[in-house]
C-alpha cells in the first residue's frame, strides 16, 4: 500500500528499546514489535526514520545512554535517520500527576545538554540527525528545559569540548560549492563505502568526500541476506536495492554547469558504482525506491518501469 502511494519514507515513533521502559510508559509495543517494523521497512527500500525520547518515566541519563548506543548496537535497528525528543512535561498528563507526586523529574538543562553530547559521539557516518527537539512552545512545559535552540547549545558544548558528531546532517556541504577557488578540481573528491550488517540485509553506505571531509553526496545499497518473500511484491524478491541517492550543493537547472555538487555527475557515478557492487555480490537486477518526480532521472540511466520500482539489469 506504501509503495502504490509512492511512499519513499516512513517515520516510527520508537521512543526507547528497552521493554520495560515502554511498559512503564505505555507505549503499546515492545521491542521486537520495532525489530520486524524495521526489517519490513527496509526489505521494502524504505528509508528508516526513528524517534527516540530521552527522559521518559523511569529512564536516567546513564540509562538513556545505553538505551541510544542500542539504536547502533543492534543489528535490527540502525535507522537511516533518527528524531530526538526530550520528554516534554506537560500539564494535565498523567506524567504530571507522576511528577506532583515526587514520582518523576525533568533533567536539568545541563544534565540533558551533556547527554546529547554523549549520544552524538555514537552517531556513525550513516545515519542523520533530523531534530533535536519537539516544537512545543515554552509556556506549556511546565518543567525541565524549554529553550527551542536545544541543538544550538548541543553544539556549543561540543566545540568548547573539541567535539565532533559524524552524523550526516554535522558532515553535509549544505549548498556551499564543493570547489575552493580554482585549484580544487571535482577529482580530488574521495569515495569512501561504510558497510555494515543489519538483521536481513547488508548494507553500503557509499559517500562522496571533499578533501576536508564534508558530504558532497552519498547513495544506500541494501543486499538483501534473507529471503524477500514475507514481502508480497514479487519484483525485488531478488534484486539489490538502492534505498537513497542525495547529492548535495546549490540546486542547479539540469544540464547547467557549475561548481555545485549537484548536475555534477556525482549521481551517476555513485549508481554504477552501486550497480557493480551487486553484480559482484550475484545479483542480476538493481532496484531503487524512487519518487514520482525523480523516475525520469532513473529512466535516463538505464531503469525501465517495474510495477512499483525502477529496475536496471546487470549484466552478467
Amino acid at each position: 500500500m506504501l509503495r502504490h502511494q509512492a511512499v519513499t519514507k516512513v517515520q516510527l515513533g520508537v521512543q526507547s528499546c528497552d521493554d520495560h521502559i515502554l511498559a512503564l510508559n505505555r507505549r503499546g509495543h515492545t521491542l521486537n514489535d520495532v525489530r520486524r517494523a524495521v526489517r519490513l521497512l527496509r526489505l521494502a527500500g524504505l528509508k528508516i526514520v526513528l524517534h527516540w525520547m530521552p527522559n521518559l518515566f523511569g529512564a536516567t541519563p546513564e540509562s538513556d545512554l545505553a538505551d541510544f548506543a542500542r539504536l547502533w548496537d543492534d543489528p535490527a535497528l540502525r535507522p537511516d535517520e533518527i528524531k530526538v525528543y526530550p520528554t516534554a512535561l506537560l500539564e494535565g498528563t498523567d506524567l504530571y500527576a507522576l511528577w506532583e507526586q515526587g514520582q518523576y523529574q525533568p533533567y536539568a538543562e545541563d544534565v540533558l545538554i551533556d547527554l546529547l553530547v554523549q549520544c552524538k559521539m555514537l552517531m556513525p557516518p550513516y545515519s542523520r540527525i533530523n531534530r533535536l527537539m519537539r516544537d512545543i512552545p515554552a509556556q506549556y512545559i511546565a518543567a525541565g528545559t524549554t529553550k527551542s535552540n536545544l541543538r544550538q547549545l548541543v553544539q556549543t558544548r561540543m566545540r568548547k569540548q573539541a567535539l565532533a558528531c559524524q552524523c550526516i546532517r554535522c558532515r553535509e556541504v549544505r549548498g556551499k560549492e564543493i570547489a575552493v577557488g580554482q585549484s580544487q578540481a571535482m577529482e580530488e573528491l574521495r569515495l569512501d563505502v561504510v558497510s555494515y550488517p543489519t538483521d536481513a540485509t547488508q548494507e553500503h553506505f557509499l559517500q562522496y568526500l571533499t578533501p576536508g571531509g564534508q558530504l558532497a553526496g552519498f547513495l544506500r545499497l541494501s543486499l538483501p541476506t534473507t529471503p524477500r518473500d514475507i514481502l508480497p511484491i514479487p519484483e525485488i524478491y531478488e534484486a539489490a536495492m538502492v534505498r537513497e541517492l542525495h547529492i548535495y550543493g546549490p540546486a542547479q537547472a539540469l544540464g547547467q554547469r557549475g561548481g555545485a555538487a549537484q548536475h555534477r555527475g556525482l549521481g551517476t557515478q555513485l549508481l554504477d558504482t552501486a550497480a557493480e557492487m551487486a553484480r559482484q555480490a550475484g545479483f542480476e537486477v538493481l532496484a531503487v525506491i524512487a519518487a514520482v518526480g525523480t523516475r525520469p532521472y532513473y529512466r535516463e540511466r538505464g531503469f525501465t518501469a517495474g510495477d512499483l520500482y525502477p529496475i536496471r539489469r546487470l549484466a552478467v
